[in-house]
């Protein structure tokens, strides 16, 4: 998290000098929520050294996602993108990093071809690639690292069937976003290099998809039409890199941490695996009890504005913690419990986020992290960790996404 951002602390007018300050997160991310001040928004610094305004209560953190005067701007200045002015240009007209009548624009010709029936035609093709992913697994034997064997490989998989790309350029795809996802630790040559790279790819698929359209995503947003607006060119290039950053990591992450959470309570993992049923109820369940990364999207205020009684200034970042909400006792009982059978009484989640920036993707993560987690309880009925939980380690090294490092299991 570097600074720069235009939240960064230096920026800032009229701070008040005896505000108080909290370092976030307070200790080493393990997976556990870590400690957060009292109240519902706080003042924070981030591991980069950026100041921002951390937002916790459920009730809170929605308002924030909704307000109007909070919103995203991830061209300007923002190191994890790093786009070079001509790219920022070409983003600037419609594009999902933006807030406003634009973005919703794009969001109505992105989602068309994103609909439950084509997730559902999705679905045994995703089942297959866990499939084959274990039975590797299961092949070369125990131990087996479910990170490296089967959250990324299949989420990288099931990405490339989406867009309709070979799959063994999945580790150009890789290679990409290990670049323009890390924190601190690629140079701005090296970022973009990548997303030129990245760009002169995807045009070069579009290119092949006019010419020979398939049942594939790149296809499907050519052909994507609202009255007499189309999308172009550039912005298909944006949504498939979107589709990449955003659905590649965080899946996987989203994988291991549920399969994490199982291990962690074997009586709720015995529990799914005699009631399969409840795979889409517990997926949902474990994402909201088990963390893959303690922060969440930076979003920007525009103007002055009132959030639980603290002023934030115009300018300043908010971090909404979407984890923090769906573990307020007030809206959940027992919420540091796991409880794959937890009555929601119709309380929203943040899982997918909410809002005008809710994933587009959401059905499709959803799918891919529930074959994952049925697949793996029926194929290895023994499944047990083969090193202490408590000795792993995750991610915070990357933007967005997170999750372990690695998950060795034995069976």
């Amino acid at each position: 998290m570097t600074s720069g951002r235009p939240w960064d602390a230096t920026r800032r007018r009229g701070a008040a000098l005896s505000e108080k300050v909290y370092a976030f997160p307070a200790c080493a991310f393990s997976g556990e929520p870590p400690p957060l001040p009292e109240g519902p928004v706080f003042r924070a610094r981030l591991p980069g050294g950026d100041l921002v305004w951390v937002v916790t209560g459920y009730d809170e953190v929605r308002t924030a996602l909704n307000h109007p005067l909070l919103g995203r701007d991830l061209t300007v200045d923002d190191p994890h993108m790093r786009v070079e002015a001509s790219m920022a240009a070409a983003l600037r007209d419609r594009t999902l990093l933006l807030d406003g009548p634009p973005h919703a624009q794009l969001r109505r010709l992105a989602a068309k071809p994103l609909t439950p029936g084509r997730v559902a035609e999705l679905r045994p093709r995703i089942q297959q690639r866990a499939d084959e992913l274990l039975d590797a697994v299961a092949e070369a034997g125990p131990p087996a690292d479910l990170v490296a064997h089967l959250a990324f490989p299949l989420s990288l998989a099931v990405l490339c069937d989406l867009l309709g790309v070979p799959v063994r350029d999945g580790a150009r795809f890789r290679q990409w976003a290990d670049r323009v996802t890390a924190i601190d630790t690629a140079t701005q040559d090296e970022v973009l290099t990548a997303l030129h790279t990245m760009f002169a790819y995807f045009t070069e698929r579009l290119e092949e998809k006019r010419r020979q359209p398939g049942p594939d995503l790149l296809s499907a947003w050519l052909a994507a039409q609202d009255a007499d607006d189309r999308l172009t060119d550039t912005e298909i290039v944006q949504l498939a890199f979107s589709v990449l950053f955003a659905g590649y990591e965080s899946t996987a992450a989203a994988v291991g941490a549920c399969v994490y959470g199982l291990l962690r309570h074997p009586e709720q993992r015995e529990a799914l695996r005699a009631s399969p049923r409840l795979i889409p109820h517990a997926v949902r369940e474990l994402m909201r009890s088990q963390l893959a990364t303690p922060y969440y999207r930076v979003l920007l205020a525009r103007q002055d504005l009132e959030l639980a009684g603290t002023t934030i200034r115009r300018g300043d970042g908010v971090m909404p913690l979407t984890w923090a909400a769906q573990r307020d006792p007030a809206r959940f009982p027992a919420c540091d419990t796991l409880d794959i059978r937890r009555d929601g009484g119709g309380v929203p989640d943040f899982v997918f986020g909410h809002g005008r920036h809710a994933c587009l993707g959401a059905a499709l993560a959803a799918a891919k992290v529930e074959v994952a987690v049925a697949t793996l309880l029926r194929r290895l009925p023994g499944l047990r960790p083969a090193v202490p939980l408590h000795t792993l380690t995750w991610h915070t090294d990357r933007f967005p996404g997170g999750g372990l490092r690695e998950l060795p299991v034995r069976w």
